[in-house]
């Protein structure tokens, strides 16, 4: 491992230090170690090229060592430190804060618009050395002369708690569960949450992506040594994918077979939910699903809390029992249990407790987050990328999430009948934006009974639009395996010797190599002895170097890259 992440446990302040690095995780930087921190000790840290230190509690000995460590020349990330841990790295605190704070990053790779945290943030006056990286601000309008992250040499600071940030932008506030916030009535939603707690002025960027962009780049900029990892799709060549399923609501045969043959007619797969209820039911039936499955398509199951037959009973009472009940009844009928779920109304319970339930019973993707009313076609959980779920109290539940942004409902009907090709170019310029700038996947979803009668239109012109863009058109099932397997891959044994990189990768599935290197300095690329080609790529505003892997789903053992630079 190059990168020690230090947590602690026992400390509230300390909660979300395992969810930072799930956010590294996430980006693809898997080579780090988490390093438990105690009250008595600090951890030997001399063989890493980096140590990020997340918001803890420390002793004057542990933070003295720390400082120690910077001063000989190692490498620090150091996320809200403490008031004793700030002056000890030269920091000259005011003793005040902005609560919440917005952050304005000054990188040109990255917006250099104000985005949220719903966190506090420390303000510090800094000592003449120090560059500034973002900027704090009161809120989308108001500008501070005040640091958000800055650098001091070989130390990068971050004033705010990003791990936690992370997780109330994709998640909510926690203190709204129950209430509602989108004005819809019932059912109660995951987008009660976030409706009324996040900014609206500040939907139009991937904010939760954009405070990970910040964390990586800070990762590159002050490491040691150049820290690779996993690019987010299987190819080089690709900057997104179109994710695409569908929710049965009793459509009939002719409307599933209208929608499959339009997706299979751009090159793409499905996956659909059915409807499992007491009242009304899908027509798919286990044969029907067989002959789909063997066309390539994926079906989970659309767990309806709202049945009639449950005779107006709270929904959030009834939810646990459903999808219990439904996941047990379609293992029996169609023989598997689904990788991915969307719920009928998009029904939700509690915070976190539904994709609890899933990681119990083996649902790796929720996809209830959807950009509704006001959001449509933006960000209202400030990601499109798929990440874990995190509790309030930063336990992590093995159950990822994935928003989805555009699709056919009653709530966008009108707008889909009355001008179908201008909500596609809508839908289209944010393709775009996801291609050229985020790299992030495009999640969408079709009924049947909705492409049949009024929607097809817009899907098409979506759809050909990805085909033309380069973006493959997955199904939810197969982006939540491609999701559990890059999360499962690894890269170890990395070590740079003079011009020369290498380390092992292992895993299941096709992936590709990202070095911050620009790619015009690099003489040769190997994988296992083999030369590969490299493709060089902005990321974030950092020149790297994409090399593919042909790991073999048959076969996991270690590949050797080698990467070769020029004098």
């Amino acid at each position: 491992m190059t990168v020690a992440v230090l947590v602690r446990q026992g400390q509230e302040v300390a909660a979300f230090g395992r969810y930072l690095g799930e956010i590294l995780r996430a980006e693809g930087l898997v080579d780090h170690e988490l390093v438990e921190v105690t009250a008595a000790e600090l951890p030997d840290l001399t063989s890493y090229d980096l140590v990020v230190v997340t918001r803890m509690r420390l002793a004057k000995a542990q933070v003295e060592a720390l400082v120690g460590y910077a001063e000989q020349g190692g490498r620090l990330l150091v996320v809200r430190p403490t008031y004793l841990f700030a002056v000890k790295l030269g920091l000259r605190p005011t003793s005040s804060m902005i609560s919440p704070a917005y952050v304005r990053p000054r990188s040109d790779g990255v917006p250099s618009e104000p985005i949220e945290t719903h966190v506090p943030a420390d303000l510090y006056d800094l000592p003449d050395e120090a560059r500034v990286v973002a900027d704090l601000w009161l809120d989308s309008r108001t500008s501070t002369s005040f640091p958000a992250i800055f650098e001091l040499g070989n130390v990068v600071v971050f004033a705010y708690d990003l791990a936690k940030a992370v997780s109330l932008i994709r998640q909510g506030d926690p203190g709204r569960v129950g209430a509602r916030g989108l004005g819809a009535g019932e059912p109660y939603r995951m987008q009660d949450l976030i409706t009324g707690y996040a900014d609206p002025t500040c939907w139009h960027l991937p904010q939760a992506d954009i405070h990970a962009m910040l964390l990586v780049n800070a990762v590159n900029q002050v490491s040691r040594s150049p820290q690779p990892r996993w690019w987010y799709y299987p190819e080089p060549s690709t900057r997104s994918v179109l994710v695409l399923d569908s929710d049965d609501d009793w459509s009939a045969p002719e409307h599933f077979d209208a929608l499959i043959e339009s997706v299979e007619g751009h090159g793409g797969r499905i996956t659909i939910y059915l409807m499992m209820g007491p009242t009304k039911r899908t027509i798919a039936t286990p044969e029907k699903v067989a002959a789909w499955r063997e066309r390539g398509h994926s079906f989970g199951i659309h767990h309806n809390a709202y049945d009639p037959a449950f005779e107006g009973e709270d929904p959030e009472e009834l939810m646990e029992d459903v999808i219990r009940k439904d996941i047990a009844e379609f293992q029996e009928l169609y023989g598997f249990v689904p990788l991915a779920n969307r719920n009928h109304c998009l029904g939700w319970k509690g915070y976190v407790d539904v994709p609890k339930l899933y990681a119990e019973l083996g649902t790796d993707l929720d996809l209830n987050a959807t950009n509704a009313g006001p959001s449509w076609l933006k960000y209202l959980t400030g990601s499109a990328r798929p990440m874990r779920f995190v509790d309030s109290d930063g336990t992590l539940i093995d159950c990822f999430q994935q928003s989805t942004q555009g699709y056919d409902d009653l709530a966008v009907k009108s707008l889909l009948t009355a001008d179908p090709a201008g909500q596609a170019a809508l839908t289209v310029r944010l393709m775009e934006e996801k291609v050229q700038r985020y790299f992030g996947p495009m999640s969408m979803l079709s009924h049947p009974v909705s492409f049949f009668t009024y929607s097809s239109a817009y899907m098409n012109a979506c759809w050909s639009a990805a085909r033309e863009l380069g973006m493959p058109i997955w199904s939810a099932d197969d982006w939540a395996a491609f999701t559990r397997a890059r999360d499962s891959a690894r890269i170890t044994s990395q070590q740079w010797e003079g011009t020369r990189f290498r380390c092992e990768v292992s895993g299941r599935t096709p992936l590709t190599l990202t070095l911050p290197v620009d790619a015009s300095t690099v003489a040769s690329a190997e994988v296992d002895g083999v030369a590969v080609e490299v493709t060089a790529l902005e990321v974030f505003g950092w020149p790297s170097t994409l090399l593919p892997v042909a790991l073999d789903p048959a076969d996991d053992r270690a590949r050797s890259v080698t990467v070769t630079l020029r004098d």
